[in-house]
């Protein structure tokens, strides 16, 4: 995301949107930038999965359509794809693309999560509850396994379109589940 636009750029955009994009990277070792940081990451993270679910949920139900109203075209998806028409399987093939586009974003959206979440629980005392709230007793070599439960949890847990919002659901999971210090 940086180096490609300068800071003048990004803040001109900044003032003719009135938004509040970010114009230099993260300073890892600075609590109020992992906060932001963390803040982002669960966003990306949140927001790619959703998408990526929903894909796959356009999928099945198309699959469900073709099986009602063109059985013969399910029918030959399966037995005989090269008697199925281009725009049947078209549609067939760019929801599955756009799956695997949205599943490699969530993935690298992930492994960013992680890192950060890795980098603050790696900090002191001060910076975890700055940054979480609370400070987690978890030793380096469980850190993993602790992130990936803290994952598979999120799966089961309410998306919110809000950044703050997801933020605080991955906050809440983690205080509910991982021994505090």
């Amino acid at each position: 995301m940086f180096g490609k636009y300068s800071e003048k750029a990004i803040k001109k955009i900044n003032e003719r949107l009135g938004a509040g994009h970010r114009v230099k990277p993260y300073d890892m070792t600075d609590p109020d930038d992992l906060k932001q940081a963390l803040l982002t990451a669960v966003a990306a993270y949140r927001d790619y999965n959703h998408y990526r679910e929903a894909l796959i949920g356009l999928e099945e139900n198309y699959d469900e359509s073709l099986e009602y109203c063109d059985t013969t075209a399910w029918l030959d998806m399966e037995t005989a794809p090269g008697r199925v028409d281009s725009l049947t399987a078209d549609g067939y093939a760019s929801l599955y693309a756009a799956a695997d586009v949205f599943e490699k974003l969530t993935e690298r959206a992930r492994e960013n999560c992680v890192k950060i979440i890795k980098t603050v629980l790696s900090e002191t005392p001060e910076t975890q509850n700055h940054v979480f709230g609370c400070v987690y007793d978890i030793e380096p070599k469980d850190m993993d396994a602790r992130i990936s439960e803290l994952f598979e949890m999120l799966e089961e847990t309410e998306y919110h379109q809000s950044m703050p919002d997801n933020l605080e659901a991955v906050l809440k999971l983690m205080y509910e589940h991982w021994p505090r210090g």
